[in-house]
């Protein structure tokens, strides 16, 4: 039998409605679905829903916005119990210069915090000076930037450029948004290594560059 569980919650963010995607989480979680699968078998297919949903055009861009912040407002209904041990691995994430959109960043923000990994968050609105001055700060190798926007998206090759500047080209830069899914080429042209396609596309991705490089970073 298909779940519709993930459909139902995307519905509900669409529909801005916060107690009809708890009611749906709460029913998750009485059908016997555990708290520490609730955020990988339910509220991660639903944001991967909501961004697809956006990125085809079946939702403007205010439905997004909105939706989005119904879906932070219930995280805490889906958040693992506990953490992994620490791996060592710093992975420094933002959204770009004038782009606010959050909810992406922050889903997968704390699925690599709960795999062990340590994040360091910039938020929204980060210009791309930020994130070289922050990788130097904090030792990080790998940079996941956000954009939701056709024209911040394009704008993300200014933190390459910056990279590049700073003489950090080994810095693995990660890009994610509607934008990069619809149309892969656009990583390539802003001189991203690859996309992150949502949650457990971004703890793949880590997994592999840490791999490669033989442990921590």
């Amino acid at each position: 039998m298909t779940d519709d569980r993930p459909a139902r919650l995307y519905q509900a963010f669409v529909s801005q409605d916060p107690a009809q995607a708890i009611a749906v989480i709460e029913k998750a979680r009485s059908a016997g679905i555990a708290q520490g699968q609730l955020f990988d078998q339910l509220f991660a297919p639903a944001m991967s829903l909501l961004g697809g949903a956006w990125a085809d055009g079946a939702i403007d861009e205010y439905t997004f916005t909105q939706a989005a912040v119904v879906a932070e407002q219930i995280t805490s209904f889906v958040t693992p119990p506990t953490t992994a041990q620490d791996t060592g691995v710093t992975v420094l994430l933002g959204t770009m210069h004038r782009d606010h959109h959050a909810i992406d960043k922050d889903i997968t923000a704390a699925a690599l915090k709960e795999a062990g990994h340590r994040v360091i968050d910039l938020g929204v609105d980060v210009r791309p000076a930020e994130f070289l001055e922050r990788a130097d700060e904090t030792g990080a190798r790998i940079v996941i930037v956000y954009a939701q926007l056709i024209g911040t998206a394009h704008s993300v090759s200014r933190v390459r450029e910056m990279f590049h500047a700073g003489g950090r080209d080994d810095l693995v830069l990660f890009v994610a948004g509607g934008p990069f899914s619809a149309d892969i080429s656009l990583a390539k042209q802003v001189g991203a290594n690859g996309v992150v396609r949502g949650a457990e596309s971004a703890l793949k991705l880590v997994a592999k560059i840490t791999a490669g490089r033989g442990g921590g970073t």
